[in-house]
């Protein structure tokens, strides 16, 4: 295309659009049409107020100011976009187009677009991408949410007066009073399968202090947060934990827990099994579970784990785990040895009704040698399973059990030193 039948400013004017996109008289990249525009573009076109030519951009509302403000596309100056160049001139200017990278956060290296045009269609493509992850909410960024969510929010002080959720005073919120039971994660995923997938998955601790107390959560960034928001918020408690200090279980679904003490009150231990084919919400398609469900608990507790005598858990650094949905079963113990794993295993489903099935269990040998200086992790049915530094190897005896139900704000004692508590 050229301009020899043109006349006039319209010529001019053309004249400089192409040169523009064909890279200007020079040979670097400077020249090649976007990369003014990409410094205007990562600071949100802050303009220069004393240069009128330049041309400012101010809002029309403290809201629309972030570039003024030094703060553009986010609440951190790392959060501006920024690009990669793949082919860089002259091979651009052979072409008459250039294919870049576009990181619209610098930060996070997993979230990219490839793209290929001319200077003028670069532009715009990057503006959409940016204005499409803004109208989608999909640029947020889940290890920034997750860093508010765990402090409570700090950065929303206003209107929190009469708020259940006090950043401070005698009401202070529950988390931010106990900072080791606030909640934590740890990403499987790394950068690279999160760019190649478009999903992450984590383990999620409702209750960093709960070790054994985790959830296998998978999705996008979106999806994580409501999966994470829905856990929180499922069993009714605004505070985050039953007043009991328990963390509140999935609605309707009862908790069975086992305490065990060694000799000399030498080491304690728990065990909690969940039941997943009982509830006790009305609206659950689930069996209801009643008076004569705890009554046979009891009484299948003391049969396995009191009579004739206490039983004795032989806890180690091996792992025993069990899950079968269709029993409604699941868990996973340390255990000195398979057989031991296995005998505990046989017991706790007993307590069910239930005898072993061989499919479902899966056994996992610590290294034979003392464990390294930062706690190592082994795998349970896909899901890491976090040892302690030399964990030790004890013996507990069967004390107490309880169950916990999601209605009631203290749990049921079902068996106490060896008797039946629960009438």
């Amino acid at each position: 295309m050229g301009t020899n039948n043109w006349s006039g400013i319209g010529r001019e004017v053309l004249n400089q659009y192409l040169q523009s996109e064909r890279g200007g008289s020079g040979g670097d990249a400077g020249q090649f049409g976007i990369d003014v525009f990409e410094n205007g573009f990562e600071d949100e076109f802050p303009g220069d107020a004393e240069d009128p030519a330049a041309g400012t951009y101010q809002g029309y509302s403290l809201e629309a100011n972030r570039a003024s403000e030094s703060r553009p596309w986010g609440n951190k100056f790392g959060d501006r976009p920024k690009i990669h160049e793949l082919n860089q001139p002259p091979a651009a200017q052979v072409l008459g187009w250039r294919v870049i990278d576009f990181y619209p956060n610098r930060d996070v290296k997993s979230e990219f677009y490839r793209l290929a045009g001319t200077p003028s269609e670069l532009r715009i493509m990057m503006q959409i991408v940016q204005a499409t992850r803004f109208a989608t909410g999909t640029r947020i960024n889940f290890e920034q949410w997750f860093e508010a969510w765990e402090l409570g929010f700090p950065d929303f002080k206003e209107d929190r007066a009469d708020s259940n959720f006090l950043l401070n005073g005698e009401k202070q919120w529950e988390r931010i009073k106990n900072p080791q039971s606030r909640p934590r994660y740890r990403d499987w995923t790394k950068s690279q399968q999160r760019a190649d997938l478009g999903y992450r998955s984590i383990e999620y601790w409702p209750d960093r202090s709960a070790e054994g107390n985790s959830i296998l959560l998978s999705g996008t960034d979106l999806q994580l947060i409501q999966h994470i928001i829905q856990i929180e918020y499922e069993g009714g408690s605004n505070s985050g934990k039953t007043k009991n200090g328990s963390w509140p279980l999935l609605k309707g679904q009862p908790q069975i827990k086992l305490y065990f003490l060694g000799e000399n009150g030498n080491g304690e231990a728990e065990i909690s099994l969940r039941i997943m084919d009982k509830s006790d919400d009305p609206k659950s398609s689930l069996a209801k579970i009643d008076k004569s469900d705890l009554k046979k608990y009891a009484a299948s507790i003391k049969k396995q784990f009191a009579t004739p005598s206490l039983f004795t858990w032989q806890k180690g650094r091996d792992v025993i785990s069990y899950r079968n949905r269709w029993q409604g079963f699941e868990g996973w113990y340390l255990c000195r040895n398979e057989a031991v794993g296995r005998a505990l295993i046989s017991k706790l489903l007993a307590i069910v009704d239930q005898t072993v099935d061989e499919s479902s269990i899966r056994f996992t040998t610590a290294p034979a040698v003392a464990f390294p200086t930062n706690p190592a992790d082994i795998t349970v049915l896909g899901e890491p399973v976090s040892q302690d530094t030399e964990r030790p190897l004890v013996d507990v005896n069967f004390y107490r059990a309880e169950i916990n139900l999601s209605n009631l704000r203290h749990p049921i004692s079902l068996v106490e030193r060896g008797r039946i508590a629960y009438d």
